[in-house]
């Protein structure tokens, strides 16, 4: 199917494999049903346990579908080297456990020409089990940021504001940017903060992506943690204070290491001035009346500070 504008260019579908049997052919399906037929397809194994070429050609039967298998690393190294072996004139990203509605690629490749943008992100329908069941999924609807409103404010604030499989970008600016390797967590976070400060990226509002919460993965608060650090100097005090408030939630309930729950109760609690005094002692935890109290110093004396300045 041709765009609006009637132009049928080639996109580079690239998705990253790690033992994703159980998942593969529905997320495959949903890429070979697209209404734009003119596709690579370039599955990046990353070092499986077992041959991914050999069940895919077992189970489905396509020949725009290129299977490469690398060492196993994580899923960035995966991308890019699916993103150096790409040929289209445009790269989508999908990860192995998602799914696209069939009119996703179209849609995207009209938003980009339409806008003369670089690249976007998108609107997402979340399923909280591993199936494609899109009438029970929820719709978490992406935007581009207000006026006055970082781009990073913007994603940690949204909670998967541009969810990795919603990414459409041109092939040169994705090649420019690429993925950092580094990175487990938040790479789709990073990937676009990178990309918004040097190419236009636009939000698509129609959600055409079916993500799934079912995976299990446990978070690696340690990349979470990398890239806030690396942009912190953008990050608004009431967005910090509320990311880190989640995460130290989602720490404890997930029995992290100790290190790790001081680290976000720490940050949690860094600008004061956004939490109220329960909310404070809550997160600092004291054991006993004594702590309690001196807490309560602590907070006071840092609001007092405070006042004063603004004074």
């Amino acid at each position: 199917m041709k765009t609006r504008n009637n132009y049928s260019p080639l996109i580079s579908v690239v998705i990253p494999i790690y033992n994703g049997e159980k998942t593969i052919l529905n997320t495959l399906s949903s890429v070979i049903n697209q209404t734009h037929k003119y596709l690579e397809i370039i599955i990046v194994d990353d070092g499986s346990n077992y041959p991914v070429e050999l069940f895919l050609q077992n189970n489905i039967h396509d020949s725009r579908i290129k299977v490469y298998r690398i060492e196993h690393s994580n899923a960035n190294v995966a991308r890019n080297y699916g993103i150096e072996k790409s040929n289209g004139e445009y790269i989508s990203m999908l990860d192995a456990d998602d799914y696209w509605l069939e009119n996703h690629l179209t849609d995207c490749l009209n938003l980009l020409i339409e806008s003369n943008a670089d690249g976007l992100y998108g609107s997402i329908l979340i399923s909280k089990e591993q199936s494609i069941k899109i009438e029970k999924a929820q719709i978490l609807y992406a935007r581009e940021p207000k006026k006055g409103e970082s781009i990073i404010d913007y994603l940690l604030s949204k909670g998967c504001g541009a969810q990795t499989s919603t990414l459409f970008t041109t092939r040169l600016s994705m090649k420019d940017i690429q993925w950092d390797t580094s990175l487990i967590d938040h790479q789709d976070y990073d990937f676009v903060t990178r990309f918004y400060k040097k190419y236009m990226m636009i939000a698509k509002r129609e959600p055409t992506v079916l993500y799934s919460l079912a995976s299990g993965r446990e978070p690696h608060y340690e990349t979470c943690i990398q890239y806030v650090e690396q942009n912190k100097q953008d990050i608004n005090p009431a967005v910090y204070t509320e990311y880190h408030k989640k995460i130290y939630v989602n720490a404890l309930r997930r029995h992290a290491s100790e290190k790790i729950i001081a680290y976000f109760r720490k940050e949690a609690t860094r600008y004061k001035e956004y939490l109220s005094y329960r909310q404070y002692l809550v997160i600092k935890n004291p054991e006993t009346f004594y702590q309690a109290l001196w807490e309560k110093v602590i907070y006071l004396i840092y609001i007092l500070r405070l006042n004063f300045k603004i004074v």
